[in-house]
């Protein structure tokens, strides 16, 4: 009796669940799902018989069922287990990561993917969440962020998350995670002279490792590209630079209204690679044009937007600590995905969140969603002034 109880307590906080950040982002699955399946299918094909439709599709709307149990299960879990095992989060992180530099499979020049059968795990996507908790974690029980021990705190956490991510190499999650850092130390009291110090650690990093020849032969082909790009002229449009200039020409073809469901030339005519996963954006840009672009950047917007009302409207610490890491981790991983696509930005592999394909990654995203309607459904509650 009493554990039936205790059930119906949990499953009664559903009727808080913030709908204005998990209704959009499932609007974002969905968008997903359904240019996923024209990325990933040849119609002309599949109209005449001859070609079946790839069930790229179907996968992710598989991993995004248990996704949305995975956000559910999180959002529904006691605060104080979330709040008071921060060096938990941080040592699953460390076994996961050392788990992949030993176990690891190599992808596209990473070695960052533990196979189980025929399916691939990434923890470096998993070690995202991790890491907001654990920063958030010890953040919370030290009001005083200015002291030197609590700064190299923050740097040895954030730290045993970057340097084996990067050691993969993975580019792409180290570049998120710095702004992730930056933005919860800023919220936590950070002053400037710290804040100064982590942007100029954040901004070296891929400087230092270019220099060091940590990067693959490939990374560091992509930065000369990008570097000659600056001048006006992509080099190597037939070799290493042949895939933004096929992504730059599929957003540039688009148009203000696209051309057409299942109609653009790049991906119809398999002219772009990873159109499906990392370079899903393209897609979407040349087959509904800006007036799409434009919708599918006001849904994600109003996600991030809600996100941080949620921790305006909370005082504890460790909560908005989670909101604003959050809300930073969708944000920049978007606006670096973008970048990537429309060449403002070195290619790398990283995934547009929510919509790109990808098991692991969509996982990932459901687990912050369940950390922000965690914060949202069960506030903490505080006496007296707000620490941060």
């Amino acid at each position: 009796m009493r554990i039936r109880n205790r059930i119906k307590q949990r499953v009664s906080l559903l009727r808080a669940l913030p709908l204005g950040v998990v209704l959009p982002a499932l609007a974002l699955v969905c968008v997903g799902v359904v240019f996923i399946y024209s990325a990933s299918t040849d119609f002309e094909l599949l109209a005449e018989g001859i070609s079946q439709p790839r069930d790229f599709h179907v996968r992710q709307a598989a991993f995004a069922i248990f996704g949305l149990s995975l956000m559910l299960v999180v959002a529904l879990m006691p605060p104080r287990w979330l709040a008071t095992h921060w060096y938990a989060y941080l040592g699953l992180g460390l076994v996961l990561l050392g788990s992949v530099l030993i176990f690891g499979r190599t992808v596209n020049g990473a070695k960052s993917w533990i196979m189980f059968g025929p399916l691939g795990l990434q923890p470096s996507e998993l070690c995202k969440p991790l890491l907001v908790l654990a920063l958030a974690g010890y953040l919370r029980y030290h009001q005083s962020v200015d002291s030197p021990r609590a700064f190299l705190w923050c740097i040895g956490i954030s730290g045993a998350f970057l340097v084996p991510i990067m050691l993969q190499p993975d580019l792409g999650t180290a570049l998120v995670f710095m702004p992730v850092v930056g933005a919860m130390v800023w919220t936590a009291g950070g002053n400037r002279v710290y804040l100064g110090s982590l942007a100029v650690m954040g901004l070296s990093v891929i400087p230092a490792a270019y220099l060091a020849g940590v990067l693959k032969d490939h990374q560091m082909k992509r930065i000369e590209i990008y570097l000659s790009s600056l001048g006006g002229e992509v080099a190597d449009r037939s070799g290493d630079g042949y895939q933004i200039m096929q992504s730059m020409t599929a957003v540039g073809s688009g148009g203000l209204t696209g051309e057409g469901f299942g109609m653009g030339t790049q991906s119809q005519l398999a002219f772009l690679p990873e159109r499906h996963n990392d370079f899903i954006f393209a897609v979407i840009s040349q087959e509904t044009g800006l007036i799409g672009v434009a919708l599918f950047m006001l849904i994600f917007f109003y996600m991030v937007a809600r996100m941080l009302r949620i921790g305006y409207g909370t005082r504890e610490p460790f909560a908005r600590l989670i909101i604003v890491g959050v809300a930073t981790l969708f944000f920049a991983q978007a606006a670096i995905n973008v970048g990537v696509v429309s060449g403002f930005v070195p290619v790398t592999g990283i995934t547009l969140p929510l919509v790109s394909y990808g098991g692991s990654s969509l996982l990932s995203g459901f687990i912050l969603l369940g950390l922000v309607s965690n914060v949202a459904m069960q506030p903490i509650r505080v006496m007296g002034k707000a620490t941060f």
